[in-house]
């Protein structure tokens, strides 16, 4: 993907073609910014423009078979020690060949894709490297923000920061590709064109959707008993989705990462029942196909409980975020989420 077709990303994308305009590019980037943004497809796209943004560049790169583009992911949650230099027992790190000089690309790049996944030992293993690169290295990491780098590490790095994108652009662009409910994914993406595409391609906001507004409706017609119960069953429809034979795994998929996006469809919703309870029936909401278990929710709550649920559901996505036990958070929120007379 070339820079044009980079969605709300401007400020970044300024800044790396200034750096190529004056064959002034810092040999150690660090991209920060929300999950699905655009950072490592910027970071393609920058090292298309590095090399040339030739037809067999773009292709090799295009297909993960670049000789000079390396790509490192984490290893499980970490990116470790063994996946940078030699240890026994495992494959050849990816910067035992660091002192080699590229072989058909003006330079040899090292993607780090999550470099907040890197552990103390792998991080500091890097410092050297990032301090004093060989003058044909160019290091690219991606982070979700410079808190969550070592400030070793960040201290060796020239920052991009990267942006939540409108949901304006993001509905536009599914637009222009023929997706038929845009307004609802641009809704869902928080900002994140990848999430965004990954849902309009795969059908799994559709198939989530329904069932999670499904149980939203039956939360507001239960008693705070059933709190338990919904919340097993929330569990169990944030489950993340098979990934088919030869599909990528998606940058953010994971368990927490599923429960987040569940979370995120019962904020739309609670927010639908607020505009409903503040503004009449007539309301405009997100989730217009479902008015009619809107309306008969929302009459279940005031406007103060509604503002409460918001605040409980944001609440409980942070700290899924920070790792806490899925049973109690979700058992928690349902209760906090069923009306009360």
């Amino acid at each position: 993907m070339p820079f044009s077709e980079i969605l709300g990303q401007e400020t970044a994308l300024a800044t790396l073609k200034a750096a190529l305009e004056r064959d002034e590019v810092p040999q150690v980037y660090l991209f920060v910014g929300p999950e699905s943004v655009g950072k490592t497809t910027t970071a393609l796209a920058f090292v298309r423009a590095l090399f040339g943004n030739t037809p067999v560049h773009n292709k090799r790169i295009g297909e993960n078979q670049h000789p000079d583009l390396t790509r490192i992911a984490p290893d499980g949650e970490l990116t470790r020690i063994w996946q940078l230099w030699n240890r026994p027992g495992h494959p050849t790190g990816a910067l035992e060949n660091l002192s080699f000089a590229p072989i058909n690309a003006p330079r040899r790049v090292y993607l780090i894709e999550r470099a907040e996944t890197l552990n103390e030992e792998s991080a500091n293993s890097l410092l050297k490297a990032l301090e004093e690169p060989p003058r044909y290295i160019q290091f690219v990491l991606c982070a979700p923000s410079v808190t969550s780098v070592l400030p070793t590490v960040l201290s060796r790095c020239q920052v991009v920061r990267f942006a939540a994108v409108p949901r304006e652009t993001i509905q536009k662009a599914l637009t222009a590709r023929g997706v038929a409910d845009a307004a609802t994914i641009a809704a869902y993406a928080e900002g994140a064109p990848g999430r965004a595409f990954r849902l309009a391609e795969t059908g799994e906001l559709q198939e989530q959707r329904g069932a999670l507004l499904d149980l939203a409706h039956r939360i507001a017609l239960s008693p705070p008993i059933a709190a338990f119960r919904l919340a097993e069953d929330l569990r169990k429809l944030s489950a993340p989705p098979k990934v088919k034979k030869g599909e990528e795994e998606p940058e953010e998929k994971s368990s927490r990462g599923d429960m987040g996006r569940a979370l995120d469809v019962l904020a739309t919703w609670y927010g639908d029942l607020l505009q409903l309870s503040l503004r009449g029936p007539d309301a405009p909401i997100l989730h217009a196909d479902r008015r009619t278990e809107a309306r008969e929710a929302a009459a279940k709550y005031r406007p103060e409980q509604l503002a409460a649920c918001l605040e409980a559901l944001f609440k409980s996505r942070r700290h899924l975020a920070r790792n806490a036990n899925a049973q109690l958070a979700t058992e928690a929120l349902l209760m906090k989420l069923a009306p009360r007379t």
